[in-house]
């Protein structure tokens, strides 16, 4: 008997809330249409009394003589009145912030009011039941009544011009409904499960026909606001995810379809961050792993109703994204990304890095379809390609070895800075960079021995051959760009340079580690330490003067001027290092050779200056 008489309580109430607004606009605009009409009449009267008057006078009389049109028009019977507008409510003036203070008064203070009225109504009944003064269908009944009460109230003012009052009204109602319905099957079952899906269904629809109706997203952020409470003001300490998840779906979905129509602010991103908290909420206090599936199933249905509204709204409505919209893109893909990770890292983590593949490959298609379907919106293009390139970035750290996961990134932004060159598309070339930044930095902070190493194979190792590598994409990033950008601007510029010398710094950290390293790991195995580490810092000086001797050729040989500078700052500091660290540390025949070695490589820079000179010339030389 319950189950039957609740759903004709809410379907009489949302129902005829909507046909009553209905009706009633209709005969407005057919009032609106008789009253126009006659006073078309009447003016269409008063023109043919004065022209059949004009026409009986005498030739040759004077205007005013020959016309006594005030006679005539005052004989005429006098136009019915026309209703008054609504007098406009004038602002508050007096003081410099009149317009503040009005808004505050009428907007501020109406709201406040309303958002009160709805947590005392909570709290009251709240305690009534807790007290048993009212049963379960008279707790329903009256949340129902006290909805419908309010929406028609909101009506009627809006009917008299009381735009922000009846919006108030309105909101109020709504979230009074929404409270009833998740009342009367969360916690009374006084209706079935699926007769309540059809209720909220029909409540979401009922509101957004109400905002559309009334053009006011105050209506629709006040019905998300008062659905995301609902869950709250309700809570009993019973672990309700069988109602919760399905209630959070439908909501989304209605504002996910609202949305579609109506570029309204706010409404979407709040429905979304909140039913984020609140899940994240349920899940602090009632996770368990026996409900993964129903927790998983939730993230990616709302992944996909707002998925859906990203692709519908360019596609199917040809409009552009706004920034709000471009910012849930990412957002969308950042909450199941986050809940994907916790709910499945401890007994699935073998197949993250697949699943951010197929997510990669999701994001890669949609962006295909924006470009064969919208593609004058850039910026969503560029916010999607983003993002499908992030999914494609996590499946190094998921799956690869520590140390090769920074070579996948810099692979990754060497294809996007050439992809980005050869296609003169700037934004794919900031994110190659931004990959190869963070190639660079995890190298620099995780992946580098500082603290020292087990004995290895110098260069053919699990360091040096990644990281060697990424030294390569960087430096190859560089001579792209001066094959393609033959006269770059001064940001190209910047970048060439940081490229450039980057990428020679970063082979000659990565040998030095490995040749240092080399003989300290030895040297904490074996009883004559002293003879390695001197071996260590002499051909730490050796290497650096070859090294520099190698790069400044390079130079030489490619005319980059680059280079040779890089080169002579490498010679600089081997200098340096020789002087104050080798003649000071080193005995005997270990001091010879780092002297020696320096000498025949500085004298070879000096010998290829001067045959430089001889051959090309000045000119040559400044290049």
């Amino acid at each position: 008997m319950l189950d039957a008489t609740i759903p004709l309580l809410f379907l009489i109430g949302v129902v005829g809330i909507i046909v009553v607004i209905a009706v009633a606009d209709q005969f407005a605009r057919l009032n609106a249409r008789l009253e126009k009409l006659e006073r078309d009449v009447a003016q269409l009267r008063r023109v043919h009394q004065a022209s059949t008057a004009a026409e009986r006078a005498p030739q040759g009389v004077a205007a005013e003589e020959a016309a006594p049109q005030p006679e005539v028009l005052e004989a005429l019977p006098a136009e019915p009145p026309s209703p008054p507008p609504p007098r406009p409510q004038p602002p508050i003036q007096g003081v410099d912030g009149g317009a503040l203070e009005s808004w505050i008064g009428r907007q501020g203070f109406g709201w406040a009011a309303v958002v009160l009225l709805l947590f005392a109504t909570a709290f009251f009944l709240k305690y009534a039941f807790e007290n048993r003064w009212i049963g379960e269908l008279g707790r329903v009944s009256l949340g129902v009544l006290a909805g419908v009460v309010l929406c028609l109230a909101g009506w009627r003012y809006h009917r008299k011009g009381w735009r922000a009052f009846s919006q108030m009204l309105t909101a109020g109602g709504v979230v009074l409904l929404y409270l009833a319905t998740y009342g009367a099957f969360g916690y009374y079952d006084l209706i079935s499960r699926g007769t309540a899906g059809f209720f909220l269904v029909l409540l979401v629809v009922g509101t957004g026909c109400l905002a559309i109706s009334y053009e006011a997203p105050a209506i629709a952020n006040m019905a998300v606001i008062g659905a995301l409470l609902n869950p709250l003001l309700l809570y009993t300490g019973r672990d309700q995810y069988p109602i919760l998840f399905p209630y959070l779906l439908v909501l989304n979905g209605g504002v996910a379809a609202l949305a579609l129509f109506r570029r309204w602010h706010v409404v979407a991103t709040l429905s979304l961050l909140g039913t984020q908290g609140l899940f994240w909420g349920w899940y602090a206090e009632h996770y368990h792993p026996e409900k993964l599936l129903p927790a998983l199933a939730f993230q990616l249905g709302l992944f996909a109703l707002f998925l859906a509204h990203h692709l519908l709204v360019p596609v199917l409505r040809g409009r552009h994204v706004d920034v709000e919209e471009l910012v849930r893109v990412p957002l969308n893909a950042l909450f199941l990304t986050v809940a994907g990770y916790v709910l499945l890292n401890e007994d699935y983590h073998r197949w993250l890095g697949s699943l951010s593949l197929m997510m990669a490959a999701v994001y890669a298609a949609f962006g295909w379809l924006l470009l064969r379907r919208h593609a004058e919106d850039p910026w969503h293009v560029l916010i999607v390609a983003s993002v499908s390139l992030a999914f494609l970035a996590m499946v190094f750290p998921l799956e690869a070895d520590a140390a090769w996961i920074g070579l996948g990134w810099a692979v990754e932004g060497l294809a996007l800075w050439w992809f980005g060159l050869r296609v003169r598309a700037d934004a794919l070339r900031v994110l190659g960079v931004v990959l190869l930044a963070l190639a660079v930095l995890r190298l620099l902070a995780f992946d580098s021995p500082w603290e020292g190493r087990e004995p290895f194979v110098p260069v053919f190792n699990k360091y040096a051959v990644p990281a060697l590598l990424i030294s390569g994409c960087v430096a190859s990033a560089a001579i792209a760009s001066r094959r393609f950008l033959p006269r770059p601007g001064d940001l190209d510029g910047l970048a060439l340079f940081a490229a450039g010398v980057g990428g020679v710094l970063l082979v000659w950290m990565v040998l030095s580690f490995d040749t240092y390293q080399f003989f300290t790991a030895l040297a904490a195995e074996e009883a004559d330490a002293v003879h390695l580490l001197r071996m260590a810092n002499t051909s730490l000086s050796i290497l650096w003067a070859a090294y520099a001797a190698f790069v400044l050729t390079l130079g030489f040989r490619l005319q980059i001027r680059l280079l040779r500078w890089t080169a002579l700052g490498l010679f600089g500091l081997t200098l340096g290092k020789v002087f104050l660290v080798d003649l000071a540390g080193l005995p005997g025949l270990y001091r010879v050779a780092a002297f020696f070695v320096l000498s025949m490589m500085m004298g070879a820079a000096a010998w290829g200056y001067h045959k430089l000179e001889h051959l090309h010339g000045p000119a040559r030389q400044a290049r």
